[in-house]
């Protein structure tokens, strides 16, 4: 099905969202639900990993990466249609996830707070954040789910420019306490809205590339959101001005990883050696040690994945000193050495 054809038949109702639809009928009445509850098929449901809330087994606490992705390859983005109907379910999850407003009006609580969402609305919401998404009408959601392991990998020069989504995604991948989500209104935005139709169709098809095709179209999107659309924008405050300063350690990192020293980044930030090793342990849960080999790290596997630079090059861009020293510290941060890396994308790209 192309994207044309895809538009045409967005609003059908699927199997599923005929059931939920089915499901969520009944539940208006007390005897009507005790019946639907007393005829399902239970050995359907838990292959369909379909959601009842009066089914406990059905419902996981948290949404692994697993529960989603293939975790033998390097594809980590999962594009969908949402589920009309399905059941408003508190829940959270270990990679980010995009909800895009295609057609329509919805609600979405976040940390119990309740947002109104309407067509052209694009919000993220972190991993291990609790929330719900509630469609019961004809409202069409596209929703994109993002592994938070591989996102540098995906999309390490967008996180490497300073602005405010990308300064919200490093924030929730280094910092232990972040923004809750963040939505940007997009209006009656036809290339945002063409795009994820288009997404969409390349995720069902899965033509070759589809995997690239997706990732630089939500690249775009990226590009394209911040710059139409940065005075929309809706965020959880931070709690103080401080507190904008704290996270401003984690961009400076980023942006200075080959050859910034901690005195560096405390001088940047006037504050002293032993205050900023606190500021970033109490934020990451890391030491600086720590977070400067994860951010180094993970530059080089860009690199190993998307150029043909040689290992020893590629350690010296990234600020090792020498090429062993960077295949100890790759191996020990991916459990692999950077030619088997290598190997391992290039495989992937080419399936």
């Amino acid at each position: 099905m192309d994207a044309n054809a895809l538009k045409q038949h967005i609003y059908d109702v699927t199997e599923v969202e005929a059931f939920y639809r089915e499901y969520y009928l009944a539940g208006k009445n007390p005897d009507s639900l005790r019946e639907f509850l007393k005829n399902l098929d239970m050995e359907m449901v838990l292959s369909k990993h379909l959601l009842i809330k009066e089914k406990k087994e059905t419902i996981p606490d948290v949404y692994e990466d697993y529960f989603f992705f293939d975790l033998s390859d390097n594809d980590s983005i999962i594009v969908q249609k949402h589920e009309r109907y399905s059941p408003d379910i508190e829940h959270s999850h270990t990679f980010f996830e995009i909800s895009y407003i295609y057609d329509g009006r919805c609600t979405q609580t976040i940390s119990g707070n309740t947002i109104e969402m309407r067509t052209g609305d694009f919000c993220v919401i972190p991993p291990g954040i609790r929330h719900s998404f509630a469609v019961f009408d004809d409202t069409i959601a596209i929703n994109i789910m993002l592994r938070r392991d591989t996102l540098h990998t995906m999309f390490y020069s967008f996180l490497n420019t300073r602005n405010i989504l990308s300064s919200f995604f490093l924030n929730n991948i280094y910092a232990k306490k972040a923004n809750d989500y963040i939505m940007f209104r997009t209006g009656q935005d036809t290339v945002i809205s063409e795009s994820f139709i288009w997404m969409l169709t390349e995720s069902r098809n899965k033509e070759e590339y589809h995997y690239q095709a997706i990732t630089n179209t939500l690249l775009l999107d990226f590009y394209l959101i911040i710059r139409r659309y940065s005075e929309s924008v809706q965020m959880p405050l931070f709690d103080s001005r401080v507190d904008v300063q704290r996270y401003a350690l984690i961009q400076y990192i980023q942006e200075n990883y080959k050859d910034v020293t901690l005195s560096d980044l405390s001088n940047k930030f006037h504050y002293s050696n032993e205050y900023t090793s606190r500021l970033i342990k109490e934020l990451t849960g890391m030491n600086y040690t720590d977070i400067l080999r994860t951010v180094r790290i993970e530059r080089s596997q860009d690199l190993l994945a998307n150029s043909t630079m040689t290992v020893q090059t590629i350690a010296e861009a990234v600020g090792y000193d020498t090429t062993e020293h960077y295949i100890r510290q790759f191996k020990k941060h991916t459990g692999m050495t950077p030619s088997a890396y290598r190997k391992q994308s290039t495989s992937n790209r080419t399936r």
